[in-house]
């Protein structure tokens, strides 16, 4: 609904064929969203649901995320900054078309998400994550993981923690505030090697990759160099998340 049909409809200025239209829209995503939800509580556990409508994600991000922030003490928001990229992020993990037709992204590509501190990067990831395991949703199942743990424990655990992040689904969160990797006196930019080596599961397999970071795709080219700058074209989505820092 775009703004001036909202303030027209607080206002009561709609005229009757707005009305009419705005209702029926409305009923529209009520039907598709109570139909999901009807699905998920008539599925058995041991059958879990394969796919979701976009719409009735859009319900779950909406319902997840304002639980998710009001436990850190924060409200959830959707503004100028954020709506379209909301909309997007419904639509990829919905796996619907208009993703590719609207955006002109692909839907086999993983998603490299960045922006300025703050703006939700890393929540939007953390809120799909709930709404998989809350609604039994494993196609949206994927691990969470910080890059600083990732160094960490390599450093504590060597070549096993590399195996351990080159297979599945994967967010990697805050790319590029990584330390170096320091095994046996050897120091290494330790998610150069991760990133290509999932760019080799990406092309055999399909493996998706997710990445949050502040910094952008020529940053990319600047900290982890040409080959995996043009490696991200080949595995990723770009979307920015513009805005303020939101924890204030």
């Amino acid at each position: 609904m775009r703004i001036g049909q909202r303030l027209k409809q607080q206002l009561r200025m709609e005229t009757e064929e707005e009305r009419k239209k705005r209702v029926a829209r409305e009923k529209k995503e009520i039907e598709i969203n109570n139909s999901y939800f009807k699905k998920i509580s008539q599925v058995k556990e041991q059958v879990p649901i394969s796919s979701i409508p976009t719409e009735a994600l859009k319900t779950l991000i909406w319902r997840e995320s304002k639980n998710y922030f009001k436990q850190r003490g924060r409200e959830f928001q959707v503004d100028g900054f954020n709506k379209d990229f909301l909309h997007l992020v419904s639509l990829y993990f919905s796996n619907n078309p208009k993703f590719e037709s609207e955006y002109g992204g692909e839907l086999r590509k993983g998603l490299f998400v960045y922006g300025t501190c703050g703006t939700g990067k890393s929540s939007i990831f953390n809120v799909i994550q709930i709404i998989s395991k809350k609604y039994k949703l494993p196609y949206l199942w994927f691990k969470n993981v910080s890059v600083h743990n990732v160094i960490t424990n390599y450093n504590l655990e060597g070549e096993y923690v590399v195996e351990k992040h080159t297979k599945g689904k994967v967010h990697f969160d805050d790319l590029g505030a990584e330390k170096l990797a320091n095994s046996w006196g050897v120091k290494e930019k330790l998610m150069i090697r991760i990133l290509e080596i999932r760019y080799n599961e990406f092309k055999a397999k399909a493996t998706k990759t997710f990445i949050t970071s502040n910094l952008n795709i020529q940053d990319v080219k600047k900290e982890y160099g040409d080959r995996v700058y043009s490696r991200f074209y080949e595995m990723f989505n770009f979307l920015e998340l513009k805005g303020n820092d939101r924890r204030f």
